[in-house]
């Protein structure tokens, strides 16, 4: 069926859901939040008291403090709720979680938590635009309105809780090969894809720390590819002690990517050195 409605090739990704009914072609990110998530609803412009731009772990603690005290809140999130905190195998640093937890549970407890108090959250709506409307009967200003791609709407205050994003490697062969064995904040979902394999985490963040640590369980070994000379500088000490006393997961320092490639999926990798190696 949908090869027939697409006859020069069908665009990827394809998203079937028992919410969405028919399958998707092409899918979006908003195509595919609400092909998982039951009842979200179009963007509407009804005036809300607080709009928070985010929706990582900052963004939704302010949109449930705001909606438990009355405000009505609406959340904007381009991507999936949680941002990069939700692809995080294993967070052990955040408050009441002594075992820790996975990014994705913590952005779905939140996520229910905000809605709970009637917080509406949209992913896939990326905010283009943030304006101070103007002043009306003597106030000195009469909110903000908030662009969203080809919508609009107005609120009274805004939080901008856009956190961050994975910076990308720059290796053009290896950005030709992403999903093909290359990934970016991909360590929960293909961790099991890599039993019995090689990897490499670039990277010398808590992202890249967990991401190891998780990766460790399944692959052959996990070597950490980073560009100081140790990961002190960048990376929580407890996750330094868990990968110093992992065997399976090896530190190389100033090192980094400069090549690579493969025939369908990622074959090889070639390594530089940065700078004078410690103990040199």
């Amino acid at each position: 069926m949908i090869a027939d409605e697409h006859p020069d090739g069908v665009p990827l990704p394809i998203v079937k859901s028992t919410i969405a009914g028919a399958p998707i072609a092409g899918a979006t990110a908003r195509d595919v939040a609400r092909a998982r998530v039951s009842g979200q609803q179009s963007l509407h412009d009804t005036p809300c008291d607080l709009a928070v731009i985010g929706a990582g772990p900052a963004g939704l603690a302010a949109a449930v403090y705001g909606a438990s005290e009355g405000l009505t809140t609406t959340v904007l999130e381009q991507g999936a709720v949680g941002g990069q905190a939700g692809t995080s195998s294993m967070i052990r640093n955040y408050l009441g979680f002594p075992r820790g937890i996975s990014g994705m549970r913590l952005a779905q407890r939140a996520r229910l938590q905000a809605s709970r108090f009637g917080a509406e959250i949209f992913s896939g709506h990326r905010c283009t635009g943030i304006t101070i409307n103007p002043c009306t009967d003597g106030k000195a200003w009469d909110g903000h309105t908030i662009e969203v791609e080809e919508q609009r709407f107005s609120a009274r205050a805004v939080i901008v809780a856009t956190g961050v994003k994975y910076r990308r490697l720059g290796v053009e062969p290896l950005e030709e090969l992403v999903g093909r064995g290359v990934f970016y904040g991909a360590a929960t979902t293909a961790a099991r894809e890599m039993a019995d394999q090689d990897c490499y985490v670039v990277g010398g963040g808590n992202s890249a720390g967990q991401a190891a640590i998780h990766l460790a369980r399944f692959a052959r070994s996990v070597s950490v590819v980073v560009r100081r000379d140790s990961l002190a500088a960048t990376m929580s000490e407890y996750l330094i002690r868990e990968i110093e006393a992992n065997p399976r997961i090896e530190v190389l320092t100033c090192t980094r990517v400069i090549d690579g490639g493969g025939r369908q999926n990622l074959e090889w990798l070639t390594l530089d050195t940065v700078g004078e190696l410690p103990g040199r």
